[in-house]
């Protein structure tokens, strides 16, 4: 059958007015799309792990739906190793329509500390590349980048395990003060236990004790471990400082002390 060139004409100018008609409709709908973050929340849901929790607005005013719609991050460190990562796939946002969602990180802090134990002790930025990417009228992808910047804070900065002060108890031994202070500048609270113990030269266990510590986020801690060791093995010793918080377990922290 034969197809008069002019209907041909008319199609293909329909066709390409649809096209136009389309393009113009959905790049005005793609400039309204605003995707809006939240204040970053920071939770302790089971021991050695954090929960960060970023409240993402997504506002689609135009004509056409954006599914999927995708948000995945990762976290890097000051030296650039990546720490953690996250990703939420939302199956569609309608037109015309706020959608609300909570994109989640999971932070393991034991593995954290472990390979960067850095972070234990110094306050500094973590780099979290957000990208959000998304297809528009079921045809148009969409993908943007963005580094934003996060501040940690040193669950035990300032660190200090200071000299230990020696008294008499009685004829066979000596009773130690060993003072401990640190400043928890994390967002979170460290509940939990310090246990200390104390090993002369011939790395023999002399004694040990375990005081129970609930140190609120971004507060400092100030206090003494007491113990008793005999009183001939005032010298030479060796400290171990295990810390065992609901947050993270870190252990041991080695300090000589005497000749």
């Amino acid at each position: 059958m034969r197809v008069p060139i002019r209907v041909i004409g008319i199609a293909t100018t329909v066709i390409w007015i649809f096209i136009i008609i389309f393009s113009v409709s959905a790049m005005y709908s793609m400039m309204g799309i605003r995707v809006n973050l939240g204040q970053l929340q920071i939770t302790t849901p089971e021991k050695d792990q954090l929960l960060l929790s970023l409240p993402v607005t997504i506002v689609n005013p135009g004509f056409y739906n954006l599914a999927p719609f995708n948000i995945s991050t990762v976290v890097f460190d000051a030296n650039g190793s990546r720490v953690a990562q996250g990703f939420t796939l939302i199956p569609v946002v309608l037109e015309k329509q706020t959608t609300n969602a909570t994109h989640e990180i999971k932070l393991n802090v034991k593995d954290l500390l472990q390979s960067h134990q850095n972070l234990l002790f110094n306050d500094t930025e973590l780099t979290t590349n957000v990208t959000v990417s998304m297809t528009a009228a079921g045809a148009i992808p969409i993908v943007a980048s963005s580094n934003i910047s996060m501040p940690w804070g040193a669950p035990l900065h300032n660190l200090i395990v200071g000299a230990p002060d020696f008294s008499n108890y009685n004829t066979t031994h000596s009773h130690i003060s060993v003072p401990l202070s640190f400043e928890n500048h994390a967002s979170f609270n460290l509940t939990g236990a310090v246990q200390l113990r104390i090993y002369n030269n011939a790395n023999t266990l002399l004694t040990q004790t375990i005081i129970s510590l609930d140190v609120l986020q971004h507060s400092p801690y100030q206090g003494s471990i007491e113990l008793y060791v005999p009183l001939l093995t005032v010298s030479g010793m060796r400290y171990e400082v295990f810390f065992d918080f609901q947050t993270f377990t870190y252990g041991p922290l080695v300090i000589p002390y005497g000749s």
